[in-house]
């Protein structure tokens, strides 16, 4: 596997590898404001859990995606690990999947690792 690089555009507001996600959910053929909606955590768009998600979807029904920052090497790595694990349990009561987005594995292999996201496949604990 190779790492991806994107050229990201001045008018992105979000990070790079929310941007590579962004980019293999277009080539996967999902068009953005039809089968899902992007927002990065800056802009503060929330679901009605109150919970902010990077990617929510109207096609497939009930998903949500979440980007896995590097955060896990750093000192509250495991504070985060378990805040997702209380979203995804969170968002799993009222029908949601949420599917964590590994930072790594997108820059390795984004369109694997969304084709498998999509089918509600979560890699990001392995």
């Amino acid at each position: 596997m190779t790492t991806q690089q994107a050229t990201v555009p001045d008018t992105w507001k979000g990070s790079d590898v929310a941007y590579v996600a962004y980019e293999a959910l277009i080539r996967a053929g999902k068009e953005p404001g039809r089968d899902f909606s992007y927002q990065s955590r800056t802009q503060g768009r929330r679901l009605e859990s109150s919970l902010e998600v990077d990617f929510s979807f109207q096609n497939p029904p009930n998903l949500a995606m979440q980007i896995q920052e590097s955060l896990y090497s750093h000192p509250g790595g495991i504070e985060t690990r378990g805040t997702d694990v209380l979203a995804r349990a969170q968002l799993a009561g009222q029908g949601v999947t949420l599917i964590m987005l590994s930072h790594e594995k997108l820059q390795q292999d984004p369109d694997w690792l969304i084709s498998e996201a999509l089918q509600y496949r979560d890699h990001s604990w392995e």
